[in-house]
C-alpha cells in the first residue's frame, strides 16, 4: 500500500468521520431538546447516535495506527500499545452501533406485528436492551484487546466476533422482510375529527423512516463486513487496500443516519426551521 493510496484514504476517512461527529452530535442534541415527547423507540436511535458518534471519533485514528507503520507510528512498545487500544475502541463502538442497528430493527418487527403487546411494552424493557448491548461492545473490544496483547488466540477472537456479527446480520435482514411485509399492508386511515394521524400510523411512519435507515445500512455495512471477513480468514486475498476502502464504506453506514433523520423525523425539520429563523431574526437585528 503505498503513501499516496494511504493519505487519500486517511484524507477521505478523516473528512467523512468529521461529518460523522457533526451529524451525530447534531443528532443527540435533537433528541436531547425533545426528550420529553420521546417515543420508546428513540431510546434506541439516540444510543445508535452515540455509538456513531465514537465510531466517527475512533475510525482514523485506527486506520492510522495501522496503515502507516514506521511513518505517522513510530514502531515502539508506546506506539503499539496505543495501537491496540485504538484497534479495541474501535471494535466496541463499531460493535455496539450494529447492535443498536440489530435492536432497532427488532424493535420495529414487534411494533409492526404485535403492535398491540408493543404499545403496553414497558421502557424498562429498552434501557435493559440498551444496557445489554453496551455491555456485549465493550466485551467485544475486551476481547480484542486481548487478542492484540497475544492473551487470547486470534482463531477464537474470529469465531466469537464473526458468529455475532453473521447474527446480527441474519436478524437484521429477517426483521427486515418483516418490517417491508407488514409495511406493504394497509393501514387505518386518517382520524379526520381530529385532523391528526392515529397512532397505527404514526407507528407505520416511525417504521417506514427507520426502515429506510436499516435499507441504507445494509448497503454500505453488508460490502464492508464481506471485505472484513475475507481478509481476517485469508489475509493475502484481500489488499491492505481495498480494506480500508472498505472501511470508509463502514463509516458511511454511521454517515447516513443523520442524513435520513433531517429529512423524515419532524423533530428534526423543526429544530432546522428554528435555527433559520434565529439566524434570520439576527440577521434583521443586525440591519
Amino acid at each position: 500500500m503505498n503513501n499516496t493510496a494511504i493519505i487519500v484514504v486517511l484524507f477521505a476517512a478523516i473528512l467523512e468521520s468529521f461529518i460523522i461527529i457533526v451529524g451525530n452530535i447534531f443528532t443527540v442534541f435533537v433528541f436531547w431538546k425533545n426528550r420529553n415527547s420521546f417515543k420508546r423507540t428513540f431510546l434506541l436511535v439516540i444510543n445508535l447516535a452515540v455509538a456513531d458518534l465514537f465510531v466517527g471519533f475512533t475510525e482514523p485514528i485506527s486506520i492510522g495506527a495501522f496503515s502507516i507503520p514506521g511513518h505517522l507510528v513510530d514502531e515502539n512498545f508506546n506506539s503499539a500499545r496505543n495501537a491496540n487500544i485504538s484497534i479495541a475502541f474501535q471494535i466496541t463502538f463499531g460493535f455496539a452501533s450494529v447492535l443498536f442497528l440489530t435492536l432497532i430493527s427488532l424493535e420495529r418487527a414487534y411494533a409492526l406485528i404485535w403492535p398491540l403487546h408493543h404499545r403496553v411494552a414497558s421502557t424498562k424493557g429498552y434501557i435493559y436492551s440498551a444496557t445489554l448491548a453496551w455491555i456485549a461492545a465493550i466485551f467485544a473490544g475486551a476481547l480484542t484487546l486481548l487478542t492484540a496483547i497475544d492473551i487470547l488466540d486470534f482463531a477464537y477472537w474470529k469465531v466469537v466476533i464473526g458468529s455475532a456479527k453473521v447474527l446480527c446480520l441474519v436478524t437484521i435482514c429477517v426483521s427486515y422482510v418483516a418490517i417491508r411485509t407488514r409495511l406493504n399492508c394497509r393501514v387505518p386511515a386518517i382520524d379526520g375529527a381530529h385532523n391528526r394521524q392515529s397512532e397505527p400510523q404514526q407507528n407505520a411512519k416511525l417504521s417506514r423512516t427507520l426502515f429506510i435507515m436499516i435499507t441504507a445500512s445494509l448497503l454500505f455495512w453488508v460490502p464492508s463486513l464481506v471485505v472484513h471477513s475475507t481478509r481476517y480468514l485469508c489475509s493475502d486475498c484481500v489488499s491492505l487496500l481495498v480494506y480500508h476502502i472498505s472501511t470508509l464504506f463502514r463509516l458511511a453506514n454511521s454517515l447516513v443516519n443523520p442524513i435520513i433523520y433531517s429529512f423524515k423525523i419532524p423533530m428534526f425539520k423543526e429544530t432546522f426551521k428554528r435555527v433559520k429563523l434565529c439566524k434570520q431574526s439576527k440577521k434583521h437585528g443586525i440591519n
